[in-house]
């Protein structure tokens, strides 16, 4: 009885340590085909672990299944020196020499990689690399690099920099800018920076902007009209407002002279959560050219209407300098009875000395650019202050034929002590 214990003893051990063997194959098998579920994730899956020994030799990576490029050469035997070039490699190996001085500074490399094996079809890879010490003991060790390709990142960074780029082109070519104006404080914020007659940025153009400042207090009563409407409009119906409907206001140019914007906009919500009249601004110098076309009643009664203005002065003139005609106020200031009798007469035969060289730059710089011109000045020592704007006049073929000007004379003495 006593011989048959050893051997009972020795059956129990072999069946403990088979039932063992089996529990690590069923467990190592359930392991490899959890494993095996990153498979299904192929291109999904940017981070891994690599673990290299002192000589920078692969011995073992997670997780165990892994598709990234880098990670099935490394796998397989391949070194990084192998894998990599030659520039990319000896930065690499500068990186490790002095680990311990830049243990958190990531290490980004790149490396080529031949899709389906076609050179014609290689693309680079990005990744960032990330290294830390494992020591075994004081002269042993490990390196553990936590490994993320950023290729993906890299492409989406430099479509968002290829984007940008267009969208400012964009803009400086239009003359463009975005604006934003809040519903609650009626602030005026510039989103993109606005540009000068020569289309270049003006500086510090972009963030909150005095808007009393920038335009007229009528064009700001009309933008801040159209913001009541819209916000009624909103709350009421929950309409935010037609994107395409232009609001034309002056804003002040360069010496203070007025330049038309067309602004479009709708209500929506701003980063900050808070309501907002928010859109685009354009330009409308060209917009506003005038086309000669065919007649109609309604605008000969207008033409005539403002021709008959007793303090407005208004003539137009051919390239040649020669007038085409002009109205009653113009014509008096000059000496001339009737206005038909300044057609076909030089302008040198009818301004004066002290405002020909003004009008005649004016006059040619009109038919050079083609865009309308203001100006104001003094007429000698008079005291008298003139108010001039010009517009081109364009025919069917949008050439500038003739150039019409309107303009007026204020007097100081008329207005006493308030200007």
């Amino acid at each position: 009885m006593v011989s048959q214990t050893p051997t009972i003893v020795w059956a129990f051990i072999s069946v403990m340590l088979l039932i063992s063997t089996v529990i690590c194959v069923l467990l190592l098998r359930d392991s490899r085909n959890k494993q095996r579920l990153y498979q299904r994730f192929d291109g999904c899956l940017n981070e891994f672990i690599v673990v290299l020994s002192q000589k920078m030799e692969f011995l073992y990576g997670l997780p165990t299944f892994m598709s990234d490029p880098l990670f099935m050469q490394l796998s397989h035997g391949r070194t990084f020196a192998e894998v990599l070039g030659v520039s990319s490699w000896n930065r690499m190996k500068s990186y490790f020499d002095e680990i311990e001085k830049h243990m958190e500074m990531p290490f980004l490399f790149s490396l080529l990689s031949d899709v389906g094996g076609n050179a014609d079809t290689a693309k680079s890879l990005w990744y960032e690399m990330r290294v830390s010490l494992d020591r075994v003991n004081a002269e042993e060790f490990y390196y553990v690099c936590f490994i993320r390709n950023i290729s993906r990142e890299n492409e989406s960074r430099r479509e968002r920099e290829m984007l940008q780029e267009r969208f400012d082109s964009l803009l400086q070519n239009t003359g463009d800018f975005l604006w934003s104006f809040d519903v609650e404080d009626r602030s005026m914020k510039l989103l993109t920076p606005m540009m000068d007659d020569e289309h270049r940025v003006i500086p510090q153009s972009v963030g909150y902007v005095d808007i009393h400042k920038m335009m007229p207090d009528g064009d700001y009563a009309l933008l801040d009209s159209v913001l009541n409407d819209r916000v009624k409009d909103y709350r009421n119906f929950g309409f935010r407002g037609d994107p395409f409907e232009t609001i034309k206001v002056r804003f002040y140019g360069p010496e203070k002279t007025l330049v038309w914007y067309g602004l479009r906009g709708k209500l929506c919500m701003d980063e900050n959560n808070r309501l907002v009249l928010q859109g685009s601004a354009r330009r409308m110098d060209v917009v506003l050219d005038n086309t000669v076309v065919g007649g109609m009643r309604e605008r000969d009664a207008m033409l005539s209407a403002a021709l008959a203005f007793p303090d407005i002065r208004m003539f137009w003139m051919d390239r040649d300098y020669k007038f085409l005609g002009c109205n009653q106020a113009f014509a008096t200031d000059f000496q001339i009875i009737n206005p038909r009798e300044i057609n076909g007469k030089h302008l040198n035969q009818v301004v004066t000395r002290d405002f020909l060289p003004y009008l005649s730059k004016i006059v040619l710089e009109i038919f050079h650019s083609g865009r309308t011109i203001t100006w104001k000045g003094r007429l000698g020592k008079s005291g008298r202050v003139i108010l001039y704007n010009a517009v081109p006049l364009k025919n069917e073929s949008n050439e500038v034929q003739s150039v019409l000007s309107v303009y007026m004379v204020l007097d100081r003495e008329e207005f006493g002590e308030t200007i």
